[in-house]
């Protein structure tokens, strides 16, 4: 594991200088030593001394003790802690077994992945009107080694932990400027998890060298040979910090790291490191500890032969990598990807080895904004399909009904140059594209209408059956269906022959599904109308539709701008968010609707809002019109949590039952076709028929049993949890389904409880009963952005404390200040922090662009080429016409094989 700890005071950062909360020879300093090339030029080598070191920590140079960078401010960045850890059973053989080669593996490891790290750092530019950042290559860290974890309480010893604390000052030193500049740690910190994978191959290599065995679990590695109950006797550290991380909610692994930080014990006595391994002795039993010895004893027989033959290819594990990254977006980061493979293929191959491969297979590489990104052939190539076949249908079919008259005199000029574009182009394609709030629905009420004038029907579909099945039926389109179901259905989409298939929230369409879709109303004539919103969630599956049938296919949508949704004050704070997120978060500030609460009592406030919200909705309302948007399930949790306790004190729930939750784990195909990222108890459902399993067929996982792995595009995983059920509880389904007395129930369907059977099943507000078998529940109070995007409510409450900030985003901002009528309220336990991260956006770069990228680099090497063969020319004096025959073959030799090469990188 790797963890990056920013440390903002100078007093903090001196204790890492000691070891005084860990029992180690009487709680003696510890010495570390220097790294990096900024240690070098500082005239830092080798052991750390604590002047040099609390120098450093003061901003001072630590020979001379003048200031080191320009500014020092009060708040400003000390460094950060870069922690470095074991996995546990290969502490516990080092401390067990004093088997030294296992600590100067773990330290090699962690050197050799500092070095790579230092290479990226960089320092800002703000000089001669250049606003950007600067590599610099170098840094100042100290590195402190340290044997066991922290105690779990004050009155019991410490585990065995092996981990490296390599503290990085915030100086690094500009070569231009040639002065010392503090430094850019967002984009080290933002490729954590590479070179957390990075450290761990390097690890897991040298292990494999030394004659131990590796094995993968999850995300990382353990030795083969030691129990597992043995690893559970020793990680008592880790087992407090995951129950607190639950009953906090937290999920996000740098966030559990950050806890671990905040919930430490001092010690309460100080032990040797020989008493401290007499006591870890006495927690073993003769068989464990005899375990431990014949792992090394193995080992030793094994060092020196070469290791084992490679049980997972570079190739096969940059495949996997490239299943997993790829299904759901067009390109990702390239360490992104390594750091796929390298824990996929943990301990079989290098480093190094992963990036000579990385163009391979398919995929192509180019840099874009700074960052290396990587894109799959397939994947660009389905992204020309749907350009393509959006572009050839552009005025290939005859308008619907150009001359028709708007009945609708409420409608806007955007709204109604937008019913005049759909059914006066004559696309086969046309695009509409409205902000939130503008009334899209209204125009495509009107726009339907004219269709069916002309004697034209329109199939309404919608992403997600919530959408589709809920708003869209809701708001008048009885038959509309879901893109899923109108992509399988041969006869639904046999009825579409001629006519017109409408996608509201298309924003949420991947390009994959796009084009099936295209390729369909291509082969029955039929038109389409693509409906969202460019500035809100895009889709789940990889793609950026919106972006390339605009800039590629040259489609020109209409666009609707005007908000309707909201009045006064809260649109101009809305239309702010949309074109300007920090400034639309100011504004919000200004209303009094952003407040900043300690978390605890945030969660209660919100809690107390929400209810009396929900009390005064409108007579006559279908629906609460109060909803409660987190940016995490995790935060929802909590806010449901306190909503619960709120409504039982004020005597609106009743009787309270407990049922099996089925959690969705979202694995991506590749993930579902591991084996190791299954446990014993988690429950596959079957989507479709497979050999030997009907369609929602369940099977648990137990341990031993050979999975259906091969039928994983088959199946969805899920991990059950107790969900508490009160009478008066608000209930959301988490998947498509029968009740028990056979009506259709749809995924984000909201219900209520309104009592329970004799059996136990539950009986909602309309008096269907669904089965305590069903398992696709959640609680139905809080909802994320995303599935909050085709909803209208009166107001809304939004939970962002410091815990999801990194979900945060302007589409999720925008999203969810966008769904009220009235007001929407931000309950946050940091605004400022809040506010810095509230301008980052889903960034998502097509395949067509890294191709175009790449080709554009292709070219100018090829030009590069021809310059110098023209200079060449120029310098031997002759006109290339007149060289010698002999010569010209060369020439052309040297031609076709740039040409080979260009073809080749296409």
């Amino acid at each position: 594991m790797l963890r990056f700890h920013q440390s903002e005071s100078a007093s903090d950062a001196k204790a890492y200088y000691t070891k005084s909360d860990y029992y180690l020879d009487g709680g003696q300093e510890t010495i570390g030593e220097w790294g990096g090339r900024a240690a070098s030029r500082l005239g830092l080598t080798g052991q750390i001394d604590r002047t040099s070191f609390e120098r450093l920590c003061d901003n001072l140079h630590p020979t001379s003790g003048e200031p080191l960078t320009a500014r020092t401010r009060s708040d400003r960045t000390v460094g950060n802690d870069i922690t470095f850890d074991c996995p546990k059973s290969v502490s516990l053989l080092y401390e067990l077994t004093g088997d030294d080669r296992l600590r100067v593996a773990f330290r090699s490891s962690v050197q050799e992945t500092m070095r790579e790290l230092e290479a990226d750092a960089q320092t800002r530019v703000r000089k001669g009107g250049v606003d950007g950042d600067r590599t610099t290559g170098n840094l100042v860290w100290a590195e402190f080694i340290h044997t066991t974890s922290r105690p779990v309480d004050a009155t019991s010893a410490p585990d065995p932990q092996l981990h490296a604390h390599c503290f990085t000052f915030n100086a690094t030193w500009d070569p231009e400027e040639k002065q010392w500049k503090a430094v850019q740690f967002r984009d080290l910190r933002r490729d954590a998890p590479y070179w957390e994978a990075a450290f761990q191959q390097r690890l897991a290599v040298r292990l494999e060298h030394l004659g131990f065995e590796v094995t993968r679990k999850g995300r990382y590695f353990e030795l083969d040979g030691v129990p597992s109950d043995v690893i559970g006797k020793f990680s008592r550290r880790t087992k407090l910090i995951e129950a607190e991380a639950r009953a906090r909610g937290i999920v996000d692994p740098e966030e559990k790291g950050q806890l671990g930080a905040k919930t430490r014990q001092k010690k309460a006595k100080e032990l040797s490191l020989e008493q401290l391994r007499t006591e870890w002795v006495s927690r073993l039993t003769k068989p464990e500890f005899d375990a431990l010895a014949d792992v090394k004893e193995r080992a030793e027989e094994r060092e020196g032969r070469g290791g084992r033959p490679e049980r997972v290819t570079v190739r096969e594990a940059l495949t996997h990598a490239a299943d997993h990254c790829f299904e759901r977006r067009s390109s990702v980061a390239a360490r992104e990807l390594i750091a796929e493979a390298l824990r996929y293929g943990v301990g079989a191959f290098g480093v190094e080895d992963a990036w000579k491969h990385l163009e391979s297979d398919g995929r192509f590489t180019a840099e874009v904004d700074g960052r290396l990104l990587v894109a799959s052939r397939d994947v660009w190539a389905e992204e020309q399909r749907m350009v393509a076949m959006a572009s050839r249908g552009r005025a290939s079919v005859p308008a619907i009904n150009p001359e028709y008259v708007i009945r609708d005199h409420k409608l806007n000029v955007g709204q109604r140059t937008a019913v005049h574009e759909l059914l006066g182009s004559r696309d086969r394609v046309t695009m509409v594209i409205g902000d939130a709030g503008v009334g899209k629905t209204t125009a495509l009420k009107e726009a339907v209408r004219g269709a069916n004038a002309a004697g034209v029907k329109v199939q309404a579909l919608a992403p997600s059956a919530e959408a589709s099945r809920g708003t869209l039926r809701g708001e008048g389109f009885k038959d509309a269906e879901t893109v899923a179901r109108f992509l399988v259905d041969r006869k639904l989409q046999e009825q579409t022959r001629g006519q017109v298939v409408m996608v509201d929230e298309a924003g949420l369409l991947g390009t994959k599904d796009t084009a099936k879709l295209l390729a369909i109303a291509r082969d029955l004539d039929t038109r389409v109308w693509l409906v969202g919103d460019d500035k809100q969630h895009k889709s789940v599956a990889r793609g950026e539709t919106f972006a390339l049938l605009q800039e590629k296919a040259g489609l020109k949508p209409a666009r609707i701008t005007e908000v309707m949704r909201q009045r006064g004050e809260y649109r101009k704070a809305v239309e702010l968010v949309r074109d300007n997120p920090r400034a639309g978060f100011d504004k919000f500030c200004d209303l009094g609707w952003v407040q900043e609460v300690p978390t605890e009592d945030r969660y209660q406030r919100l809690a107390a809002d929400y209810v009396v919200a929900a009390r005064q909705a409108k007579s006559g309302s279908k629906e609460v019109t109060a909803l409660i948007i987190a940016p995490t399930h995790a935060e929802g949790d909590r806010v449901t949590a306190e909503v619960r306790n709120r409504l039982r004190s004020d005597g609106r729930l009743g009787e309270e039952r407990e049922f099996e939750r089925l959690v969705p784990l979202h694995l991506t195909e590749a993930q579902r076709r591991d084996q190791t990222n299954y446990r014993s108890g988690d429950v596959l459902q079957f989507e479709q028929n497979a050999p030997g399993h009907g369609r929602g067929q369940r099977r648990e996982v137990r341990d031993g049993e050979d999975l259906p792995l091969a039928q994983a595009d088959r199946f969805q995983v899920y991990r059950p949890e107790v969900l508490r059920v009160a009478i008066g509880d608000r209930l959301r389904l988490t998947h498509n389904g029968t009740t028990r007395d056979g009506h259709r129930v749809n995924n984000g369907e909201i219900l209520t409880v309104r009592g329970f059977t004799a059996p136990g099943d539950i009986i909602d507000q309309r008096g269907w009963v669904v089965s305590r078998e069903f398992g696709h529940l959640s609680h139905g109070y809080v909802t994320t952005s995303v599935s909050a995007q085709s909803r209208t409510v009166d107001r809304v409450l939004v939970a962002m404390g410091t815990q999801s900030l990194p979900a945060v985003s302007r589409e999720q901002l925008y999203v969810s200040l966008s769904r009220g009528r009235d007001w929407a309220k931000i309950y946050t336990d940091d605004r400022d922090a809040l506010r810095q991260v509230v301008g980052r956006t889903d960034d998502r770069v097509s395949a067509t662009e890294v191709a175009a990228r790449r080709q554009s680099r292709l070219d100018r090497w090829r030009r590069q080429r021809r310059h110098v063969m023209f200079l060449q020319r120029r310098v031997a004096n002759e006109p290339a016409r007149r060289q010698p025959a002999v010569d010209r073959p060369r020439e052309q030799v040297a031609e076709q094989a740039l040409n080979r090469e260009q073809t080749h990188e296409r």
